[in-house]
């Protein structure tokens, strides 16, 4: 059924420099900087850019210190693999890894991959489960400034660790975006429960109140960053099935759009928000859109951050099929 289009969540999202930042290619230089930030060519020439691949990793790491935060052992750790010895406290905040849970050749089906992972990766995906949040690259926007302009070189030097002293011949050089460079990033969200799209404005709210960092460098003051939603605002949009089932007061999580497949996929009946302003629909192809700004988009981000936190306050740690979950 995940396989259907159900509903859709999209948004771009501005991603503004506050520091020197440094999302390195990987590349070594034979002239210039040992470590320069990662270019891709567009419109004809080189550009630089921030990778998809980069921001979701950020996000999804992210939001699993939250999820423990809230509650320990409900988010996985990807990195766990079977019969792992690693007994360090801090990994005793996670649960093995999703995609360790089925050890036969046979694959399962869907629902009960769905059923028995972790929130992130009923989001982020697994190595049984695909992701239902795509992240794309973050471009300048059109006629930004040219490259050199957008670029600082530092000098950076090795300690001893010995002396605490410089360490000789171990002087590097680093090219770092500047300060107030813009990017923007298209996020988009398919078959979505209500608390996956609050999980997703917690990342948003955390990246607006400065506390994600990109890249290298982080901890020497690199890499600090702050977002916000584009004033094009959130479109969220169900598909059209006949005439339209959701009212513009109300916004239907995956849950509520399953209906009695509901309990298969661990998901709620009542997966739901009850709008306040309502938002009208409007028909857009093969879909029914409607677009959330200012005080609709505020009130949208508060009630489903609320329905994130709570879900994941009830979430049984090592396990999701209990039947306390299900309503």
């Amino acid at each position: 059924m995940l396989k259907a289009l159900l509903n859709e969540a999209r948004l771009y999202l501005d991603i503004t420099t506050k520091g020197p930042l440094l999302i390195k290619s990987g590349y070594a230089t034979v002239i210039g900087a040992d470590m320069a930030p990662v270019e891709t060519y567009r419109s004809g020439q080189k550009e630089i850019y921030l990778p998809g691949s980069s921001l979701k990793g950020v996000f999804r790491s992210h939001i699993e210190k939250v999820v423990n935060s809230i509650k320990p052992q409900v988010a996985c750790n990807p990195l766990s693999r079977p019969n792992d010895r690693d007994t360090r406290d801090d990994r005793k905040l996670y649960r093995p890894f999703c995609g360790n849970n089925f050890s036969d050749k046979t694959p399962p089906p869907p629902h009960e991959v769905y059923t028995k992972s972790c929130p992130t990766c009923r989001l982020f995906g697994s190595t049984l489960f695909g992701s239902r949040i795509a992240v794309e690259d973050a471009y300048l926007p059109a006629g930004s400034v040219g490259k050199a302009s957008l670029i600082e070189h530092r000098d950076g030097i090795a300690i001893d660790r010995l002396t605490g002293g410089t360490g000789g011949g171990a002087k590097f050089d680093l090219e770092a975006v500047t300060e107030g460079t813009t990017f923007t990033t298209d996020i988009h969200l398919r078959n979505f429960e209500i608390w996956q799209l609050g999980m997703l404005f917690v990342i948003i709210q955390d990246m607006e109140d400065e506390l994600i960092r990109l890249g290298s460098g982080r901890s020497r003051g690199l890499g600090k960053v702050k977002a916000s939603i584009n004033e094009q605002g959130v479109t969220l949009s169900a598909a059209r099935r006949g005439k339209n089932e959701e009212p513009d007061n109300e916004l239907w999580g995956l849950g509520h759009w399953l209906g009695e497949e509901a309990a298969t996929y661990d998901t709620r009946r009542n997966d739901l928000l009850k709008l306040s302003p309502s938002v009208p629909h409007t028909k857009n192809g093969v879909r029914y859109t409607r677009i959330f700004k200012d005080k609709a988009l505020n009130s949208l981000k508060i009630e489903s951050i609320e329905a994130f936190v709570t879900r994941m306050q009830e979430w049984t740690p090592q396990t999701t099929t209990s039947s306390s979950q299900r309503s």
